[in-house]
C-alpha cells in the first residue's frame, strides 16, 4: 500500500509535468517557420565564417553584447551554423526546448519552495503545476524565445533556477548538517551564477533572487548560531546584491551624449520604467495578443513627474515595496511575489540607460507573481477551492489559445512584420523588418514605398531612406540619384539617434562599390556620413564614431589613400578598440610593405588589450596571428623583389 502510494506520489507529477511540456511545445511549434530579426545579425552574423575549431573559438569569444561577451550563449549557437542566414528552424527549435527546460526546472524549484512551506504532496502539486502551466505558456514570454538571440535571456535563467534548485537541495540539511549545507548552497549560488552571467548578465540577480526566499517563504535555520548564519548571507547575498546597487547608483547621472542619444535623463528612464512595470503586469495576465511584439522602441520617456499617471505609479510601487518589505513575514507570499518582480528588474528597469520596453525582460521576474496568484487562488477552502483549481485550469487553456495565435503570427514573417508595423507604425524597427521582408517576397517597388511612408510620417527617423537609396542603387546603378541625396545631406544632422544609421551607411558603401552606383560613389557616402556626425545625438557617442571612422577608413581605402585610411582607422580605434579594426590596420599596412610600422602597430596594441579576461585572451591570439601574417607577407614580397630583380 505504501509502496503504491509512493510510486503514485513519483509517477502522477511526471505525467503531470509532461503533459504541460508536450502542450508548451506544440504551442510555440508554428513560430518555427519564422526567421531572424533585430539583433540576431549584429550579433550571430560571425556564424558565417565558422568552420573549423579556431574560428569556433573566435566566434565565442567575440561577443559584444555584454562586458563579459556571453559567450556561453554563443556557444550553444554553434551547431547550428550550418543553417545561419538560411534557416532560422534550428535556432528557434533549440530555443524552445531550453524554454521546456525551464519549465521543468521552474516546476523542480516550486514543488521543493512548496515542500518547505510543508504543504501536502497532492497540494504543491497542484500549485507547482498551474505556476508552471501560465508561466510556459504566458504570450508576453514568446518573444524570449522567438527572437533568436533571446536564448541569451532564456540560458541564463536556465542557471539561475538550475542555481535556485541547488540551493534548495543544500538548504534542506540545513538544520540537521549545517556546514555541508552552508557549503552546498554557496556552491550552487557562485557556480550557477558564474554560468548565468556568461549568458547574460542578468544572472548576477542570482543572489537577490535567494535574499527574497530567505527574507519572505523560507524560515530561518533552528539549529544554527545567528552569528553564523548572518555572516553566511553576508557573504553570499547581501554582498553581492550591495555590489549591484552600488553599480546602479553609479549610473547617475547620465553623460550628456547619452542623454542626447537616448532622449531620456536617468530620472526620466526611472520615471517611465514606474510605468511599463505596471503595464507589463498588465500584458502578462490580460493580453490577448494583439500588443505584443518585438518592437517597442518608439515608446517615450515620461518627464519626471509629467502626469499625474506617471507620479501615481511611481507612489504605488514605493508603497507596494514598503509594505512587502514591512510585511514581509506577515503575508509571506504577497511580499515574495512583489520583491521577486521588483528584484528581477533591478537591472533592465533601473538606472542603466538601456531603451525602455522589451518584453523578455519579464521572463524570470514574472515568476513571483505568477506563483503568488497560484498559490492564493488554491489556498481558498470548501466548494470554492474547486472553482479555483477549474479557474486557473481554465485561464492556462486559455492562454496557450492566445499563444498559439501569437506564434502562428511569428511563424509567417511577412504577415508579422505587417501586423507589427500597424501596431507600432512609429517603430523604424517595424519598418525596415516590412521592407526587408516585401523586398524578398514583392521585389523592391513595394519596400521603397514603406521606406518613403515611413519617412514621411516620421521626418526624426528620416536615416531610413538610406536603405531606399541602397535599393535604388541596386536595382539601378546607372539612375540619376541625386536627389534623394540632397534629401539626406540636409535631413541627417538632425534625425534621432540610432546605431542601426552607421549599419545603413555601410551597406550602402558596399553597394555604390560592387554596383558602381553612378549617382553614389564612395565620397558622396562618406559626405552623407559627416552630414551624420554633424548631428549632436551622433558625434558625442563612442560606438557611433567607431562606425563613422570605420566607414571612412572603407571608404579611403576604396579610392587608393593609405594615409587617409590608416588615420581615420586610427581615430576609430580610439574611439572603441575592436580586433576587427587591429586586422585593417595590419593588413593596410602589410599591403603597403609598412612591416616595421605593422610590427609596431601589433606591440602597441597588445600593451592596450582589454582588462576582460576572455576579451583579452582573444585579442591576444589575433595579434599573435597577425603577428605572423606580417612575417609570411614580407617573406612574400621580398621572394617577388627577388624574382623581379632576377628578370
Amino acid at each position: 500500500m505504501n509502496g503504491g502510494a509512493s510510486l503514485r506520489h513519483t509517477l502522477l507529477p511526471a505525467i503531470v509535468v509532461a503533459a504541460i511540456l508536450t502542450i508548451a511545445w506544440f504551442a510555440y511549434k508554428p513560430a518555427l517557420g519564422g526567421t531572424f530579426l533585430l539583433d540576431d545579425f549584429s550579433n550571430l552574423g560571425g556564424l558565417s565564417t565558422v568552420n573549423d575549431t579556431d574560428s569556433a573559438v573566435q566566434f565565442v569569444l567575440s561577443g559584444s553584447a555584454g562586458p563579459l561577451g556571453r559567450p556561453l550563449a554563443l556557444a550553444s549557437f554553434l551547431p547550428q551554423a550550418s543553417a545561419w542566414g538560411s534557416d532560422a528552424a534550428p535556432f528557434l527549435r533549440v530555443n524552445i526546448l531550453i524554454h521546456m527546460m525551464n519549465g521543468l526546472l521552474l516546476f523542480a524549484f516550486l514543488s521543493q519552495l512548496l515542500r518547505e512551506l510543508r504543504h501536502t504532496a497532492r497540494n504543491s502539486l497542484y500549485i507547482a503545476s498551474a505556476a508552471t502551466a501560465i508561466w510556459l505558456l504566458m504570450p508576453l514570454l514568446a518573444s524570449s524565445s522567438l527572437l533568436i538571440v533571446q536564448r541569451m535571456t532564456t540560458m541564463s535563467a536556465m542557471f539561475v533556477l538550475a542555481g535556485l534548485n541547488g540551493y534548495m537541495l543544500a538548504r534542506r540539511r540545513l538544520d540537521t548538517e549545517p556546514r555541508a549545507a552552508l557549503t552546498g548552497m554557496g556552491i550552487a549560488i557562485v557556480l550557477a551564477a558564474m554560468l548565468a552571467v556568461l549568458s547574460k548578465e542578468n544572472g548576477a540577480l542570482l543572489p537577490i533572487y535567494v535574499l527574497v526566499l530567505e527574507a519572505t517563504l523560507l524560515r530561518p535555520p533552528q539549529s544554527l548560531s545567528n552569528i553564523i548564519w548572518k555572516t553566511w548571507r553576508g557573504f553570499f547575498l547581501w554582498s553581492p546584491a550591495l555590489v549591484i546597487v552600488v553599480f546602479l547608483v553609479s549610473q547617475v547621472p547620465y553623460p550628456d551624449n547619452t542623454v542626447a542619444s537616448r532622449d531620456f535623463t536617468a530620472a526620466g528612464r526611472l520615471s517611465s520604467e514606474a510605468r511599463i512595470l505596471w503595464e507589463y503586469l498588465f500584458n502578462a495576465f490580460f493580453s490577448w495578443g494583439g500588443n505584443l511584439g518585438p518592437f517597442h522602441e518608439s515608446r517615450q520617456a515620461h518627464g519626471y513627474l509629467s502626469t499625474p499617471w506617471t507620479w501615481l505609479a511611481m507612489l504605488a510601487w514605493f508603497s507596494v515595496l514598503a509594505a512587502a518589505i514591512r510585511w514581509r513575514r506577515t503575508y509571506p507570499v504577497p511580499a515574495f511575489a512583489a520583491l521577486w518582480f521588483l528584484a528581477g528588474h533591478l537591472l533592465e528597469s533601473t538606472t542603466i540607460p538601456l531603451e525602455l520596453y522589451f518584453e523578455h525582460r519579464n521572463y524570470l521576474p514574472i515568476i513571483g507573481p505568477v506563483f503568488g496568484l497560484c498559490y492564493l487562488a488554491l489556498q481558498v477552502s470548501g466548494r470554492f477551492r474547486a472553482i479555483s483549481r477549474v479557474a486557473l485550469s481554465a485561464y492556462a487553456v486559455a492562454n496557450g489559445f492566445v499563444l498559439i495565435g501569437v506564434t502562428s503570427l511569428w511563424g509567417s514573417p511577412l504577415l508579422a512584420a505587417t501586423q507589427w508595423y500597424e501596431q507600432d507604425p512609429g517603430s523604424v524597427r517595424a519598418a525596415t523588418t516590412l521592407a526587408s521582408q516585401q523586398l524578398s517576397r514583392a521585389g523592391p517597388d513595394l519596400a521603397i514605398r514603406t521606406l518613403q511612408d515611413f519617412a514621411a510620417r516620421n521626418n526624426q527617423y528620416a536615416f531610413i531612406r538610406i536603405p531606399e537609396l541602397n535599393l535604388n542603387c541596386a536595382v539601378a546603378p546607372h539612375g540619376d540619384h541625386s536627389e534623394l541625396v540632397k534629401y539626406l545631406e540636409s535631413a541627417l544632422p538632425s534625425v534621432a539617434f540610432s546605431l542601426t544609421t552607421g549599419e545603413m551607411l555601410d551597406q550602402l558603401l558596399s553597394t555604390s562599390v560592387s554596383r558602381e552606383c553612378k549617382s553614389v560613389t564612395p565620397n558622396v557616402v562618406a559626405k552623407l556620413a559627416d552630414a551624420v556626425l554633424e548631428n549632436p545625438r551622433y558625434n558625442g557617442n563612442v560606438r557611433y564614431l567607431q562606425f563613422h571612422h570605420t566607414l571612412l577608413a572603407r571608404s579611403a581605402k576604396v579610392s587608393g589613400d593609405t594615409d587617409a585610411t590608416l588615420d581615420h582607422l586610427a581615430r576609430a580605434i580610439d574611439a572603441m578598440p575592436s580586433d576587427d579594426l587591429n586586422m585593417m590596420v595590419v593588413t593596410t599596412l602589410a599591403a603597403a610593405d609598412r612591416f616595421g610600422e605593422a610590427r609596431q602597430f601589433i606591440e602597441e596594441a597588445t600593451r592596450r588589450l582589454s582588462h576582460r579576461p576572455l576579451r583579452r585572451y582573444k585579442s591576444r591570439r589575433n595579434l599573435a596571428e597577425l603577428m605572423i601574417y606580417v612575417d609570411e607577407s614580407e617573406k612574400l614580397a621580398e621572394d617577388r623583389h627577388e624574382s623581379s630583380n632576377g628578370d
